[in-house]
C-alpha cells in the first residue's frame, strides 16, 4: 500500500475467462472496466482506524456482471471452477 498513489484511482479491469476449447470456437470472455472514483471511501488508503463495519470495507463489484443464466450458455465454469482475471493499470513511475 505504501507504493500506491492515494486515493486508489488505477484503471482496473476484471475477466470471466470462457474456458471453452479455442480450437473449437473463439472464446467469448466477458470483461467490465472501471476508473474508480478517488473520493469514494472504498478508494482511500487503507489503515487500521476503519471498524469492521465502516461502510468502506464492504467492498466492490458488479451486481450484473454476468446472470446465472449465460454463465452456463458457454464454458464459464468448468470442472466446478471459474477463472477470473484482474488487471490494474499502474504507471510507468511506480514500476
Amino acid at each position: 500500500d505504501n507504493l500506491l498513489e492515494w486515493p486508489f484511482a488505477y484503471r482496473v479491469t476484471f475477466s470471466l475467462l470462457d474456458q471453452s476449447d479455442p480450437s473449437l470456437s473463439k472464446p467469448q470472455h466477458i470483461t467490465e472496466t472501471f476508473h474508480p472514483d478517488p473520493n469514494w471511501k472504498n478508494f482511500q488508503k487503507p489503515g487500521a482506524s476503519r471498524s469492521s463495519l465502516d461502510e468502506s470495507t464492504l467492498g466492490f463489484g458488479y451486481p450484473k456482471f454476468i446472470s446465472h443464466e449465460d454463465i452456463k450458455k458457454r464454458n464459464y465454469v468448468r470442472d466446478n471452477a471459474i477463472f477470473i482475471k484482474a488487471s490494474v493499470e499502474i504507471p510507468q513511475k511506480i514500476l
